[in-house]
């Protein structure tokens, strides 16, 4: 997931004995959500099993980039069919306040994933016009 690598670890032929396990199920789902940019599910799933995802220190230092990740997927899935979008909407969306959907949009702004301006008067991100081909 940190690799954003669409391989499912869960699937190779080592793994496949511990399918059935608790703990190897609830990562598996996790990484399908994470996969599937399905930001209801990926929380549902981190609500839900906790204590068991958490129990592993890698993953427990890596939940918040995880986290952002996911989440800035979903900004960008969102806002791709749109010239204008109230942050307020993309918000709601996301189950994150306003300002860290500001947060989350400058950086996909500065390292070159949308083409956008944020208009913070209105709060609505704005799609920058594509350019002209020459």
């Amino acid at each position: 997931m940190l690799t954003k690598s669409d391989i499912n670890p869960f699937d190779s032929q080592e793994a496949k004995p511990f399918r059935h396990d608790t703990e190897i199920m609830a990562m598996n789902r996790l990484v399908g959500a994470y996969q599937n940019n399905d930001i209801r599910e990926f929380e549902n799933i981190l609500k839900q099993n906790r204590e068991t995802i958490m129990a592993d220190p890698f993953i427990r230092e890596h939940i918040e980039e995880l986290l952002n990740n996911i989440r800035s997927q979903v900004l960008l899935q969102l806002s791709q069919p749109y010239s204008r979008i109230q942050l307020s909407y993309l918000a709601d969306e996301l189950h994150i306040s306003v300002k860290e959907v500001v947060v989350l949009l400058v950086e996909l702004i500065l390292d070159g994933s949308l083409s956008a301006t944020i208009d913070e008067i209105h709060s609505t991100l704005i799609a920058n016009p594509p350019a002209p081909s020459a």
